[in-house]
C-alpha cells in the first residue's frame, strides 16, 4: 500500500533529524527525480527484465507487441503529419505502464542489492531489530539511504550510472535532493556535494503527497491540506452545478483530500473541523453550498 512506503520514509527522516551530533555513523538520504522517466524506457531492457525475472517468452512477446505496436501523428494545419513510430519508451496513462516500470525499477533494486550482500553500501536501521533500508520506491518516486562517507557515495553514483546506461533513465540533478542526518560532520557534506551535485535540503519535499518530517508546529505542516481544499470549493461554477451536484463532488472529491493524510498523521483539530464538515453534508437532508464553506 502506498502508505506504507510514507510510515517507512517518515521514520527513517525522523530518525536522521533526531540522530545525537557526536554519537554513532552518518547517514545521507537521496530523493531521487527521473527525466521523463516513462518516455526514457528502453524496450530491450524491459524485455530482459521481464525474461530475467522468469516470465514465459511467449508472454513476453505479447507485452511487447503491446508496448511497441504504437504510432503517432502530429496535426499541422488540420493537417495529419507523416507517422512517427518511436523506439523506446511507455504510454502515459496505460494501465498497463505502471507494472511495466515497476519491472525496470527492479533493476535498480538488484543493483543495490547486489552492493548490500557485498557491504560495499549500508542502509538505514532506526533500531538494533529493524530491518535495513536502502532504499524505497513507488512508481517513479524514488529514496535511497546510506552512510555518509565518499566510498559508499562513490558506489551509489556507480550504480546509478550503470542503471542509466542500461534503462536509459537519467537522473535529474537540478530536482533530486540530498540530506543528511545530525551527525554528519561539517565537512562531509561539502565534499559529498561536489559527488552528487544534488541540491542539499533539511526537510525533503512531500514524498507521496505527505511530508517527510513533521516539527514542533503541526499546523505549519498541514497547511498545505486546507489550502487543496479551499483550491478544489474556489474552482466550482456555481452556475452549472446544482445543489445536490455539489454535495456529490465534495463527498467524492473533497472529502478524499484530508482522509488521504489521515490515514498516516493525526491531523490538528482546526483541519479536522474542516473534514467534519463535510461529513455533517449528508446528515438532517440539508443541501450545501459553496457559500456555507466560505
Amino acid at each position: 500500500m502506498i502508505t506504507d512506503n510514507i510510515m517507512v520514509a517518515f521514520e527513517h527522516f525522523h530518525y536522521m533529524k533526531k540522530k545525537k551530533r557526536n554519537g554513532g555513523k552518518g547517514y545521507l538520504a537521496l530523493k531521487l527525480d527521473m527525466s521523463k522517466a516513462y518516455d526514457r524506457v528502453e524496450w530491450l531492457f524491459l524485455e530482459q527484465m521481464l525474461l530475467s525475472l522468469g516470465f514465459h517468452r511467449n508472454w513476453v512477446r505479447l507485452v511487447m507487441s503491446c508496448v511497441s505496436s504504437i504510432s503517432y501523428s502530429i496535426l499541422v494545419n488540420v493537417q495529419p503529419t507523416n507517422v512517427i513510430t518511436p523506439s523506446r519508451g511507455l504510454r502515459q496513462g496505460d494501465p498497463l505502464s505502471p507494472y511495466l516500470f515497476l519491472i525496470c525499477t527492479e533493476g535498480l533494486a538488484a543493483l543495490i542489492n547486489d552492493a548490500v550482500s557485498k557491504n560495499e553500501i549500508h542502509g538505514v536501521k532506526v533500531s538494533r531489530a529493524a530491518p535495513m533500508v536502502t532504499h524505497l520506491f513507488f512508481a517513479d518516486y524514488s529514496l535511497m539511504f546510506t552512510r555518509a562517507n565518499l566510498q559508499e557515495t562513490q558506489k551509489v553514483l556507480n550504480i546509478l550510472n550503470t542503471y542509466e546506461a542500461a534503462s536509459g533513465q537519467v537522473v535529474n540533478v537540478d530536482k533530486s535532493e540530498v540530506s543528511y542526518s545530525r551527525n554528519v560532520s561539517e565537512n562531509m557534506p561539502n565534499m559529498l556535494q561536489q559527488r552528487f551535485g544534488f541540491k542539499a535540503v533539511e526537510t525533503h519535499d512531500p514524498y507521496l503527497g505527505l511530508p517527510t518530517y513533521i516539527g514542533r508546529s503541526k499546523k505549519a505542516v498541514f497547511h498545505n491540506v486546507r489550502d487543496r481544499v479551499w483550491k478544489k470549493l474556489k474552482g466550482w461554477k456555481e452556475k452549472l452545478l446544482s445543489r445536490a451536484g455539489k454535495e456529490v463532488l465534495i463527498k467524492a472529491v473533497i472529502q478524499a483530500i484530508p482522509m488521504y493524510a489521515m490515514q498516516c498523521f493525526e491531523i490538528p483539530l482546526p483541519y479536522v473541523r474542516i473534514w467534519r464538515g463535510c461529513v455533517r453534508i449528508s446528515g438532517g437532508g440539508k443541501r450545501v453550498t459553496s457559500e456555507r464553506w466560505r
